[in-house]
């Protein structure tokens, strides 16, 4: 449960002289026992501070920006829950399910449906290729999950599934598996890989090509430096050769998604995005995610390495030269009013995830420059004002006509006449897909920050409105959604990719732990 801010509350902390924000609940990073912690703003920064009474307190910069945390704190939009939860008996976060305490929907399940890897990366969250490659998860696990995944979301319909891994191209029957997931009605497939085996394979690329899915490839850099130090190995020129071979194929469905640590990458924002922008034929998403210290990071490099959203804000602003400002970024939930309004109050899909998980920009790189479309669109009176119409339950008329004037007013007329149009036509989930996932691309680079937690920083009040979501098998051999975050955190270890003979699992170990919880 969160607290309010009292109005005159200060202390000292280890920071300096801070104000309180809130109390949530965080981890001991020694034991993963639940404890109490709490936000503080100190000289503009905002900390996390908690203490274990075995192993003393912790503190974590938790955004260096208070005022770009406060700014997206403000378009926080509370989840309805779930209809179908199952329930909790050990206490959140140590049965995730997904629970009754959870706020928000699967906007993307993701399942990793081999342990095995081509690399050994220093920083791999997963720890992946530590366990036997007969630990692939079977066709029949996988639709399991796939199935459960819609049960558990009912009545709303998840149209996302990204297949991770290790390295998910290591199967040769991916393709087969991403057709299964067409079939059961997932429409918006990920492949998230390293590209190893599609700059090596033409072929291979070929067949994943064919099943339309979008390629989510790792990417820390534009030179050798980086993937020395992230990956253990030159992986640059293999880079290149993943975007010639896709060019080559006419596809144009690949995310960029660095991994970013300071002292070994932040230094290349400004260049990655330009190369986004150089190779836009193929290249539609870049998705920086700052280093998690969970896994296999070596965590005593925490201060040394620890970069937070607000830092990626600044580095891009400095190193586009201003092109793109930290005020051109919006949280994500903002999402779930624009989702209201293409459906026009209508079911949609559910974007009520935390302020603080992520941020988005748009940017029209056209004319050859960086041109951020927030710059002309008057987002927190848009905002603001269709939320209020959507409070006001008017009806499907009255919603139209405030967007109508919205639209009018709020937006620069050089964006009307290329939004208008798909703001007033768009009607359903399907149409909303269409426009993320065809539209957008094809017109614009999507900019995205999304932080991961570790035990560090880890924010239940986060983990209770995430919205990607590990399915993976328990120990009697039964499908079940694990919030992203409390899977790395806390519950891989039980949940190792592989058959139901080598999933030891579930609550009772995530638990055992945790037993002097707050």
């Amino acid at each position: 449960m969160l607290a309010e801010k009292p109005a005159d509350q200060t202390t000292q902390t280890p920071a300096g002289q801070g104000n309180y924000l809130k109390t949530t609940k965080s981890l001991c990073p020694e034991d993963l026992r639940v404890l109490d912690a709490e936000l503080w703003e100190v000289d503009g920064q905002v900390f996390m501070r908690k203490s274990c009474p075995d192993h003393g307190t912790f503190e974590d910069i938790y955004w260096s920006d208070y005022e770009e945390y406060a700014r997206a704190e403000r378009f926080r939009d509370h989840g309805t829950g779930l209809d179908q939860p199952i329930e909790s008996k050990l206490g959140c976060p140590r049965d995730c399910g997904l629970c009754q305490n959870h706020q928000t929907h699967t906007i993307l399940v993701i399942m990793e449906i081999t342990n095995r890897c081509n690399l050994n990366c220093p920083i791999c969250f997963a720890r992946a290729g530590e366990l036997d490659g007969y630990n692939d998860l079977t066709l029949e696990q996988i639709r399991s999950i796939l199935e459960y995944t819609q049960r558990n979301n009912y009545p709303l319909r998840v149209l996302g599934a990204g297949n991770s891994g290790g390295e998910p191209t290591l199967r040769d029957d991916l393709p087969e598996i991403l057709q299964m997931e067409k079939e059961l009605g997932f429409d918006y497939l990920l492949t998230m890989t390293n590209g190893i085996r599609l700059a090596e394979d033409f072929n291979y690329f070929k067949k994943l090509s064919d099943t339309d899915t979008w390629l989510y490839m790792q990417f820390d850099g534009v030179s050798s430096e980086p993937y020395l130090k992230t990956r253990g190995r030159d992986l640059w020129p293999l880079k290149q050769k993943v975007i010639e071979n896709a060019r080559k194929l006419g596809y144009g469905k690949i995310a960029l998604i660095p991994t970013l640590a300071k002292g070994v990458n932040d230094h290349q924002v400004g260049d990655m995005i330009r190369y986004c922008v150089e190779n836009s034929d193929v290249i539609k998403f870049i998705v920086f995610q700052p280093v998690s210290f969970a896994g296999r990071i070596d965590t005593n490099q925490l201060k040394e390495m620890r970069i937070t959203t607000s830092d990626v804000m600044r580095l891009t602003e400095e190193q586009t030269g201003g092109q793109i400002k930290k005020s051109d970024f919006f949280t994500i939930p903002m999402n779930q009013t624009m989702a209201k309004m293409m459906t026009k109050g209508d079911r949609h899909q559910d974007f009520c995830v935390h302020p603080h998980c992520g941020l988005i920009t748009v940017v029209d790189h056209s004319k050859g420059k960086l041109d951020p479309v927030p710059r002309y669109v008057k987002n927190e009176e848009f905002h603001a004002k269709m939320t209020r119409a959507f409070e006001q339950n008017k009806s499907r008329p009255g919603i139209m006509w405030d967007l109508a004037t919205s639209l009018v007013t709020y937006v620069n007329p050089r964006l009307w006449l290329k939004f208008a149009p798909v703001l007033m036509m768009t009607k359903s989930r399907k149409s909303i897909k269409s426009v993320l996932t065809e539209w957008l691309p094809s017109r614009f680079l999507t900019i995205g920050i999304m932080h991961f937690m570790d035990p560090y920083n880890f924010d239940l009040d986060r983990v209770n409105k995430c919205a990607l979501h590990f399915g993976v098998i328990d120990r009697e051999g039964q499908p079940r959604l694990m919030p992203f975050c409390s899977m790395n955190t806390i519950h891989r270890a039980s949940y190792s990719s592989g058959n139901g003979e080598k999933r030891e699992a579930s609550p009772d170990a995530a638990a055992s732990a945790q037993q002097q919880a707050a």
